[in-house]
């Protein structure tokens, strides 16, 4: 097998596991506090030029939003697809509806009753067909400092945008950033070519084969950055999440929302997509 064809299983093999989990049952049975499920990793609240959302243009499907369904009538299928593409990899025991030889994982989250109600359903969600992941919570300090030497199998994240703009997901993961836990094109996987990216279509010469995380995704939020042409700016923008969602790496889960309570005696008020909010306008109608 071919270090290409080695990284493209190792991919396909983590974005089965992120098919077992009911994003569904996640956000209204542990979170219940208004999660809406991820099918993408830039999050809704983010928009396009037109005021649009850019989650809702993520992925190629006609049928969903996003790079997988995450509708709750999609959940069945999801879940048998994971199993037979691990099947591929793993040995599957039919009478048990268990692999018997997938290795053990562990599940990095940061010490919180709420992170580990969810670590404990994904925990569960993994064992039904055979899969052991411990748990191991960490004090926050501890923690980042555990993620961002890459000494774990799969952790905890979350992320909140500086700005509405997707640029503020997609620009953590470049090689140097100082938030790539996930160690894109660190340590041994610097030197890794696997990943491929052709933006001649935009009038850019860069077109790469299997090329490495430096040669191809740090060039593309480069020419991100340096973009004028807000439509092209944006479709450069999902080719990275495209690239990002590729390697299997990032899982997302829910997307957070911002729930409050508003008299309705008040007026002026405004929320904008990032939770800030504004009085300076407000009014009280009596």
């Amino acid at each position: 097998m071919t270090p290409e064809e080695a990284e493209a299983a190792r991919a396909e093999i983590r974005q089965a596991i992120g098919l077992l989990f009911d994003r569904n049952y996640i956000v209204e049975e542990i979170g219940q506090a208004g999660q809406i499920p991820a099918s993408s990793f830039v999050a809704m609240g983010m928009t396009n030029p037109d005021g649009t959302q850019f989650y809702e243009t993520a992925g190629h499907s006609d049928d969903y939003v996003g790079y997988y369904d995450v509708s709750a009538d999609a959940y069945e299928s999801n879940f048998e697809s994971a199993v037979e593409t691990l099947k591929k990899y793993y040995t599957y025991d039919e009478s048990t509806g268990m692999f018997t030889d997938f290795p053990t994982l562990t599940y990095l989250y940061n010490t919180s009753e709420a992170h580990k109600a969810i670590g404990e359903y994904l925990q569960s969600a993994m064992a039904a067909v055979g899969i052991t992941m411990n748990l191991e919570n960490q004090e926050w300090a501890t923690f980042l400092n555990t993620r961002k030497a890459g000494d774990y199998s799969i952790a905890r994240n979350g992320w909140v945008a500086d700005y509405n703009d997707p640029i503020c997901f997609l620009d953590m993961w470049v090689t140097n950033s100082g938030n790539n836990d996930v160690q894109f094109g660190k340590g041994n996987a610097a030197d890794a070519k696997v990943y491929s990216l052709d933006l001649t279509s935009y009038g850019y010469d860069t077109k790469v084969e299997n090329g490495t995380w430096a040669e191809t995704y740090d060039v593309l939020i480069s020419d991100i950055k340096s973009c004028t042409d807000p439509e092209t700016r944006y479709a450069l923008m999902h080719e990275a999440e495209d690239l990002l969602m590729s390697t299997g790496c990032i899982v997302p889960l829910y997307y957070y929302t911002d729930i409050y309570m508003l008299d309705d005696s008040v007026q002026g008020f405004f929320s904008n997509p990032l939770g800030y909010k504004y009085f300076m306008h407000c009014t009280i109608a009596k």
